[in-house]
């Protein structure tokens, strides 16, 4: 449960985040790289977000869409973060740890009771 909810306001952040790049930077200033960059960060925030919503719910496909969130987000956050530099220090750690984090947490095995 703890995983779940993490995984939700991490997205719930992502999203927020890219979201802001894309409509004040991008759409009203029209700055090219934060218009692909937040864009980029709304939808890796959105799935996410949404990975945190299955896990929460104990989806069958949960792992599977939480596994594909974490794939993502960590080349969107090495893009907009580290080459684009649209992002700040906290969002470049917790974009680069967090999935890193959940990818481990979903490889680890599961005991019968746990799985069922």
């Amino acid at each position: 449960m703890f995983v779940a909810v993490l995984t939700i306001l991490i997205g719930a952040l992502q999203t927020a985040g890219g979201a802001q790049e894309l409509v004040v930077q991008g759409i009203y200033n029209n700055h090219r790289d934060p218009l692909i960059g937040g864009t980029l960060g709304t939808v890796a925030g959105a799935l996410t977000l949404s990975a945190g919503i299955a896990l929460l719910r104990q989806s069958p496909r949960a792992f599977a869409l939480a596994r594909a969130a974490a794939i993502l987000t960590i080349p969107v956050t090495v893009l907009v973060g580290f080459v684009w530099g649209l992002a700040g220090w906290p969002m470049r750690l917790i974009g680069i740890a967090f999935p890193l984090f959940l990818l481990a947490y979903i490889r680890r095995p599961r005991s019968a009771s746990t799985a069922a």
